[in-house]
């Protein structure tokens, strides 16, 4: 599960984002790309795992699924094609080039907000 090895960097990420902040992290932002190889629930659970007993223990994971999407060099458009299926959606060509969904990116973090 190659998922908690991603959380524990996650955490490690954040951990060094919020070093010198006196906030507590509240919600941490992701967004998954479908191409990834990252599965969604499965990193959530690792999070879990991976912050329990940690100042994050109480921070919530965010997670948004990106689609892919592709250029075909036949019709020159842009799709989402739906995996597995990858063809483009126009003209059913499989000539074309990823250019969206492989990438898994720390979007934002959420700290809590400091009454005065």
């Amino acid at each position: 599960m190659h998922e908690l090895s991603i959380a524990q960097a996650l955490f490690e990420q954040v951990q060094s984002i919020t070093a010198h902040e006196n906030s507590r992290v509240m919600m941490i932002a992701v967004s998954i790309g479908t191409l990834s190889g990252v599965d969604s629930e499965a990193l959530d659970q690792a999070f879990r795992i991976t912050v329990d007993d940690t100042p994050l223990k109480d921070a919530k994971l965010q997670i948004e699924k990106v689609p892919a999407r592709v250029i075909c060099h036949s019709c020159n458009r842009e799709s989402s094609p739906a995996f597995p299926f990858f063809a483009c959606q126009y003209c059913n060509s499989f000539d074309f080039e990823i250019v969206s969904g492989r990438d898994l990116l720390l979007k934002s973090i959420e700290l809590e907000s400091s009454s005065s």
